[in-house]
């Protein structure tokens, strides 16, 4: 390996055939001399915007107005791939499924290209205990690696140029065996890819509820139901090759309409094998799972003594969401009611309550909110009224104050109606998650949708 070619791109939307930015740093390997200038090219994708793509890297139609198309920037660059090794993190799915894509659209031919993914060869020498994941941002976190600004394509190819030294140099790797032929056609349709935060949260939570509903060793009505109607609501993934064993097992065990103990053992299993390929960060997939465990075991309305004890258990087992909310919240809850190992029918309903609130926590802890002036409001989501900016516009002519991010003075948190299902924290995101846990500690921020905040209806009826 002699020529690599640091890679890493920005995408306007999620058909991934759409680039508005590109970094690139050539180098010889491995001396680090530069093969050709680095390059920090903003490109016109002669296509829409996403907001969601928009607010990971905020560059906008009005950024690229001058921007050169990619077939324009094509002509100067393609020296930089041929016959080098393309260095970047999750490179193939994302940034290298992005430029074949854009090369097919405009019929331009992609010469025979070689990569090594710095998120697979993290994955390969770092344990998963000793970071949180493996974005390229927590990696450069643990390393000391400066990344000037995360999201942008050039500072991200400059840091992966970073990690890759760091890998080496560190665990002492033999390169040559993570070199691996791309090749188009394997892989994944990058909507796919888009939507695996959707699928990863899905699977995880399922993977709790399932472990959940064993905990009895009881398989209940309630618990049934559930199952049937997980398969309907989640129909859309069926037909996923790698989901494949799970939705063969659900049809298999709901055949007679009636499931035991063993085939919800055997469907742990199946969604297990899922679970543990999941290639998301070990901190939220836990979570996800706990939220599964939370749902399994209030799903027939009863906590028994029995599901506390195993739930403490797995508690302690996952000691690593130390900090990670709701996972003190929950501990702290079960440490408490199971002092005298027995969970009352009072105690019974008193959780289920409490677990409720942290499922669901806009239905739990809304309040009707007729009156917005003096009060500090943060946003959350994608809104029916319209653009972000026209959402705070409003609310400043009401006399409300916008804050950008949760803060303890955060009076209102308002989740607009078009929120992300990609979210990773439950039903909605972080901003959720922050205001929550400011609550448990005293606080007091209310948490609605966005129809019930009264100006916002009137002036869109």
């Amino acid at each position: 390996m002699e020529k690599v070619l640091f890679f890493d791109v920005e995408y306007a939307n999620p058909k991934n055939q759409s680039i508005c930015q590109m970094g690139l740093v050539s180098e010889y390997f491995p001396s680090g001399e530069p093969v050709f200038p680095e390059k920090n090219i903003l490109i016109n994708p002669e296509d829409g915007f996403d907001d969601w793509c928009i607010s990971v890297h905020n560059i906008t139609p009005k950024t690229i107005e001058h921007a050169p198309t990619f077939p324009e920037v094509w002509n100067y660059i393609k020296p930089y791939f041929v016959d080098s090794v393309i260095i970047g993190h999750d490179v193939a799915i994302s940034d290298l499924s992005a430029l074949a894509r854009v090369c097919d659209r405009y019929k331009i031919d992609l010469p025979t290209l070689k990569f090594i993914d710095t998120y697979k060869l993290a994955r390969y020498c770092i344990p998963s205990c000793d970071v949180n994941d493996y974005s390229l941002y927590t990696l450069c976190e643990y390393f000391n690696i400066d990344i000037d600004c995360n999201h942008d394509a050039f500072h991200d190819a400059c840091a992966v140029t970073d990690l890759f030294k760091c890998l080496i140099e560190t665990y002492n790797i033999n390169i040559e065996q993570f070199i691996t032929p791309f090749n188009f056609q394997n892989t994944k349709n990058f909507i796919a890819y888009i939507a695996d935060p959707v699928l990863r949260k899905t699977m995880s939570e399922f993977y709790g509820v399932v472990q959940g509903f064993s905990l009895d060793g009881k398989i209940k009505p309630e618990e049934e139901a559930f199952i049937k109607q997980w398969k309907k609501d989640n129909a859309d993934f069926e037909n996923k090759e790698e989901l494949k064993d799970i939705f063969d097992t659900l049809n298999t065990i709901l055949e007679d309409n009636v499931i035991t103990l063993s085939e919800m053992e055997n469907l742990k299993c199946r969604v297990k094998d899922y679970y543990d390929i999941i290639q998301g960060s070990p901190i939220t997939n836990s979570i996800q799972q706990l939220r599964g465990l939370l749902k399994g075991i209030i799903t027939d309305n009863v906590i028994s003594t029995e599901e506390g004890l195993k739930l403490k258990k797995w508690l302690y087992k996952n000691v690593h969401l130390t900090n990670n909310y709701p996972f003190d919240h929950v501990l702290g809850l079960f440490e408490e009611v199971l002092q005298d190992n027995v969970i009352t029918k009072d105690e019974s309903d008193s959780l289920i309550k409490i677990i409720n609130s942290i499922l669901e926590p806009v239905e739990s802890l809304k309040d009707q909110v007729t009156n917005i002036c003096n009060k500090h409001i943060c946003l959350s989501g994608n809104f029916a009224y319209g653009h972000k900016s026209d959402v705070e516009e409003v609310i400043i002519t009401q006399g409300g104050f916008i804050d950008s991010n949760i803060k303890t003075s955060t009076d209102i948190l308002i989740i607009g109606d078009y929120e992300s299902q990609a979210y990773a924290h439950g039903n909605y995101g972080t901003k959720v998650k922050k205001a929550m846990e400011f609550n448990a500690k005293g606080y007091n921020i209310t948490i609605v949708k966005e129809q019930e905040i009264s100006c916002l209806k009137q002036i869109m009826l």
